[in-house]
This record gives structure tokens, sequence and C-alpha cells, in this order.
């Protein structure tokens, strides 16, 4: 990957910022926080997965689609270097 170019897990970082409306609370949000407690739903994980999909790509298989693949930006990170193998 270009140096110029941002990271996976910086990428999913923006998109959760984005979804999550944590704009003030982006720059402490840590690989493993727990997303579904900063107020993650089932509306907006289905949300984040299809930006997620489109940003990167790819169509993450389906047994990466449940609650524990969107813990964290850790986790997503993982499903999204997995499928892009």
């Amino acid at each position: 990957m270009p140096a110029d170019q941002p990271s996976v897990a910086d990428t999913v970082r923006s998109l959760v910022t984005q979804r999550l409306n944590l704009n003030g609370y982006s720059q402490d949000l840590r690989p493993d926080d727990n997303l579904w407690s900063l107020g993650m739903t089932s509306l907006t994980c289905l949300g984040l997965m299809l930006s997620i999909e489109d940003t990167f790509e790819i169509e993450l298989p389906e047994e990466a689609l449940k609650e524990s693949t969107f813990r964290s930006i850790n986790t997503i990170s993982a499903a999204v270097e997995s499928s892009r193998k």
C-alpha cells in the first residue's frame, strides 16, 4: 500500500465516525472500543456494513455478518483484510 493511502483501520475509523456521529469523539476512539456501547444499532450497523463494502469494493461473507464482527475498529478491519485476500 502506498504511503499516502490511509490504512484499513484509518478508513474504518472514518466510516465509523460518520455512521455513529462521533465527530467530536473520533480522536479518542480506540481500536478496541465497543461500538455497540457507543450507540451502534442494527440499522447503523447495516449502513456501516454497506459503506465498508462500497469503500473497499468487497463483499463480506455471510459468516462475517454478525454482531461480533462489528464490535470494534479492530474486528471490522480484520474482516475487511480477510475479505480482500
